[in-house]
């Protein structure tokens, strides 16, 4: 039985916040053998996400970019690295921008002032509240084990931020609890905002130094990649892993509904 239209908007969205999870999932499918993606390639996805590339692009580019390779007559080594597929997904993002010439603005995150998707006369959530609930428990656990942390290590203003954000937390999950349904983005803004307030207070626990040697080491891993990368995507490439080392070093879960 065919989707309806509401039904494959719904799909659509979310797609969307699984971005990470197809864009790894379709590059080990068409490499054909397990791989763990990088730090450095998670950063790369991040970057696509945050240039607007939509999800269709990424994984058309993917298989677009395996499909080259396949057809090499020799094949004298291994694709172990999305940034192998970087290239292929800027040429097909020009592409798509320059179809939409003219068109209405594409939007991934569409959901406001729609009505809601329904099946058999049902809502069609993209995310029901308890799958939404038990993400915000999982993270109420990781910032609850990473205070405890700052707080042993002395980093009075990481714990701080923690803090602050746990009781944002509790508030969106109290909101999520008494809604009839979850609105995915308005949850989306406000998880990135705390997620936002909690890396800059890592930056600065890092400080000028610490945030410089962690530049340095994306740039030592990236030098392959530069002359082949777009100005915008690199530098972002390079925010996005040093971004991605600071919550590791302080044990920050990623507080966004695209690690659900």
């Amino acid at each position: 039985m065919d989707e309806t239209p509401e039904q494959a908007g719904a799909s659509d969205r979310l797609n969307y916040f699984n971005y990470f999870t197809e864009v790894e999932e379709e590059f080990v499918r068409r490499r054909g053998k397990p791989m763990l993606v990088s730090p450095l390639d998670w950063a790369l996805i991040e970057s696509w996400k945050s240039a607007g590339i939509p999800l269709h692009v990424v994984l058309r580019a993917i298989n677009k970019s395996f499909d080259s390779y396949d057809a090499r007559p020799r094949k004298y080594r291994k694709v172990n690295s999305i940034f192998y597929c970087q290239q292929e997904v800027e040429a097909s993002f020009a592409e798509y921008r320059l179809a939409q010439v003219g068109g209405a603005p594409v939007s991934n995150l569409t959901v406001e002032n729609e009505e809601p998707a329904t099946a058999g006369g049902r809502a069609v959530e993209p995310f029901p509240k308890p799958v939404l609930l038990d993400f915000l428990s999982r993270s109420e656990d990781e910032l609850r084990a990473a205070a405890a942390v700052a707080g042993e290590s002395g980093r009075v203003e990481v714990e701080s931020a923690i803090e602050r954000a746990r009781t944002r937390l509790a508030e969106i999950r109290a909101s999520i609890e008494q809604a009839t349904r979850a609105n995915a983005e308005a949850i989306e803004h406000d998880m990135d905002a705390i997620d936002r307030m909690l890396l800059a207070s890592a930056r600065r626990a890092a400080g000028d130094d610490g945030l410089a040697r962690l530049r340095a080491d994306a740039e030592a891993q990236l030098q392959t990649y530069r002359k082949k990368m777009n100005k915008a995507i690199y530098e972002q490439t390079l925010e996005n892993f040093v971004a991605r080392r600071l919550r590791e070093s302080h044990g920050l879960p990623r507080l966004s509904l695209f690690y659900l």
